[in-house]
């Protein structure tokens, strides 16, 4: 059986292109309800992230001629996600400095409460913490961690879907 050959490059963009316009939807849209911080907007976020890895991958095997690898696989996902992060991160910047600069300040107040309705910190340590978090929450770190932790999930996420998606070729096929 012929292996076809497909550029992991260009189908993992293409995919990361698609996956990154579907994230930033579902960003746009817990954005104009005002809920840009909730936690179901997390996790919505993932289920996607899975969702869009494990369509790539399946679609990588199909232009392979229908077998994948368990490498392939994992590459395909975490580059997926890398191009997907790339332009997420893009997306973030321009959110934070452009589109809605008063939006660091609500990342800010929201990060306070969620420490003080936590509390086990005490007012030096929160203090200390949200000094930190402030010099992380910049729209340029912002965007490199979401490259860098976009890229790190898809890892994860490959990993696993990586398992369910290889697809050794027929071994009973006589040539």
């Amino acid at each position: 059986m012929e292996q076809n050959s497909a550029s992991i490059w260009k189908s993992s963009a293409t995919s990361g292109v698609v996956l990154s316009i579907v994230l930033i939807l579902i960003g746009v849209g817990f954005y104009v309800t005002g809920n840009a911080f909730a936690k179901s907007a997390q996790w919505i976020t993932y289920a996607v992230m899975v969702a869009g890895v494990v369509m790539a991958q399946l679609s990588y095997r199909k232009a392979l001629g229908g077998t994948l690898t368990y490498g392939q696989a994992l590459g395909m996902g975490v580059l997926t996600l890398f191009f997907a992060s790339i332009i997420s991160g893009i997306y973030t910047y321009l959110l934070y400095e452009v589109i809605d600069p008063s939006l660091q300040e609500q990342l800010r107040l929201f990060s306070e409460e969620q420490m003080v309705k936590q509390g086990q910190l005490s007012e030096e340590q929160m203090e200390a913490a949200l000094k930190i978090s402030s010099r992380l929450q910049s729209p340029l770190m912002m965007s490199v961690m979401t490259v860098l932790s976009y890229t790190f999930i898809g890892l994860v996420i490959s990993l696993i879907t990586s398992i369910f998606v290889k697809k050794k070729p027929s071994e009973d096929l006589v040539e």
